[in-house]
């Protein structure tokens, strides 16, 4: 009996599975148990011709070829490979010692020659956390080098004959720096400070203002002013691209994957689906950005699924056979029209449509989306003198730097807030509850009586289910003294802002005293982040 390492793509990740091949009597030919679909099912007389057209014999027996283990879905060309090896060490035309312990993946050609499948990044981490060897179609290399596992790519089963494998080539020099630049846009600072600040803290942002604005060329150009992904990063977003099909260059080079999916995207093409299920553009989106060009000509229905993805990160697709997870943690740009005719608002041209018209077009994106934008910028057409100014705006670079600032500041600023005693977390927490007094006896944080009262009496008209830990946390870093509280539930009130409303100001706000690398949020810093946030919450 022969028995491969071999693996099959289930989300974004490869999952074990032994093809095990036994020679037997019967009629001749070939079946595949195992949970199999349609592709492996037809690996059957792929296999048989490429060993005959490769030199091999196939015996005129029965043969069952079982894919371990049988309660997993097996999907993909890729299993013709493995099932080809099983057959010839089944048959004694090859010695196991030849492919030992690697796991095989490839689908194979008529004439023997051996292809590469979908989700070789995935295959590929899958053989380094099982401490194997990994045997494939010639390919480039992918994430890990010769020092950390052993990768031998096969031409074609012929070349078994020889135990002639080759070796993955190099990858082709990384791609260059993009060549567009926020210095291109003249004017619109407010929305160039807005998209520093949303990629400063991750908030979600929506661009709103009429058709040649420039909505569409500042979001294309966020990738510039974010800095380059990690490495864990570049492993999960180049996996992600690697089972969807798609080039992962530029992310292994360290660049933010930018994804803009038509307005008429289907929610299995925006959220993920299919069969065999595969990952949509808010998982390609992970760990960069997606832009929703035209928001409100999208399918009520597919708007509203986004609010799972931008709360948890991940999208859960329940399906008959188990629910499949795929990561989906990105940076959500929006960019709309404030109506049908585009021009409301606008002062150089009369807007057409009538006042049920705007209300119902600004209605599309539904309160629920529209609450979890932390930012709303009004993005106004320039004037022609600012556009025949280009290439003199506010560049990318110095953008950039203040997000890099920013991010450098907040990971010094939590690593401290960690070191500091756990209870006064906890105490501040208490005050949130409205107690008259801390049961456990912890330490109350240092701050002043008369703010603790503050906080006693106004904190707890937020939901509740914003003073959970994170909630709790993030109130905690900012440090507001009973000045910005009162100013915080001022505008609260006025803008009718909401529980999550009230947070994400607070998160912006977080964000914005970053940049300038303040420890405290001041009232500017909240002024600044409920600007943005009473634009939402009136246009909702």
């Amino acid at each position: 009996m022969g028995c491969i390492h071999t693996a099959t793509i289930s989300g974004v990740e490869a999952l074990p599975v032994t093809v095990e091949v036994s020679i037997g009597s019967g009629l001749p030919g070939i079946s595949i148990v195992g949970m199999p679909d349609i592709a492996v099912q037809e690996a059957r007389l792929r296999v048989r011709l490429a060993l005959i057209a490769s030199g091999f014999e196939v015996p005129q027996r029965h043969m069952v070829v079982n894919l371990a283990p049988s309660s997993l879905k097996k999907t993909g060309s890729g299993f013709d490979l493995p099932i080809a090896l099983g057959i010839l060490v089944a048959t004694g035309q090859l010695a196991p010692e030849v492919i030992g312990e690697r796991v095989c993946v490839g689908e194979l050609s008529l004439n023997g020659s051996v292809r590469a499948v979908k989700g070789l990044l995935a295959y590929e981490k899958h053989a380094h956390d099982s401490g194997r060897g990994l045997l494939t179609a010639p390919v480039e290399r992918g994430v890990y080098d010769a020092s950390q596992q052993e990768h031998l790519c096969l031409d074609s089963l012929a070349s078994l004959h020889t135990a002639d494998f080759s070796q993955p080539c190099e990858h082709a020099a990384k791609p260059a720096a993009m060549d567009i630049d926020f210095c291109e846009i003249d004017g619109n600072d407010v929305a160039k400070r807005a998209l520093q600040i949303a990629a400063a803290g991750l908030h979600g942002i929506l661009l709103v203002g009429p058709p040649g604005s420039g909505k569409s060329m500042m979001a294309s150009r966020i990738p510039t002013i974010l800095p380059p992904l990690g490495e864990n990063e570049r492993i999960e977003s180049a996996m992600i691209h690697s089972v969807a099909g798609l080039p992962f260059d530029s992310i292994l080079a360290g660049h933010q994957p930018f994804r803009s999916p038509h307005h008429s995207a289907s929610q299995a093409g925006l959220m993920g689906g299919g069969s065999p299920a595969s990952p949509g553009e808010v998982s390609l989106a992970h760990n960069g950005v997606l832009f929703l060009d035209e928001m409100p000509e999208f399918g009520n229905a597919v708007l509203q699924m986004l609010r799972q993805p931008i709360e948890s990160g991940i999208v859960s697709l329940a399906r008959a056979r188990g629910t499949m997870v795929f990561p989906a943690r990105f940076l959500l740009v929006g960019a709309a029209n404030p109506c049908p005719c585009g021009y409301y608002g606008d002062a150089q041209r009369s807007c057409r449509c009538t006042p049920g018209q705007i209300t119902a077009y600004q209605a599309r994106i539904g309160g629920p989306l529209m609450d979890r934008f932390d930012l709303i910028v009004n993005v106004w057409r320039s004037d022609p003198t600012q556009v025949l100014r280009t290439g003199r705006g506010t560049s990318s670079a110095t953008l950039r730097e203040g997000v890099l600032r920013a991010r450098a500041f907040r990971a010094q600023r939590e690593k401290h807030l960690e070191q500091r005693a756990p209870y006064a977390l906890e105490a501040l927490t208490s005050c949130f509850t409205d107690e008259e007094t801390n049961a456990k006896g912890l330490p109350l944080p240092r701050i002043e009586d008369e703010e603790i009262s503050a906080k006693r009496t106004s904190l707890p008209r937020i939901a509740a289910e914003e003073l959970s830990g994170k909630g709790a946390r993030l109130i905690a870093s900012c440090g507001l003294g009973s000045r910005e509280l009162g100013y915080l539930e001022d505008m609260a009130r006025h803008y009718h802002l909401s529980g999550r409303g009230i947070m994400r100001a607070l998160a912006v706000a977080r964000t914005i005293a970053d940049i300038e690398e303040k420890e405290i949020v001041s009232t500017e810093h909240l002024l600044e982040a409920v600007m943005f946030r009473g634009d939402a919450e009136e246009g909702s």
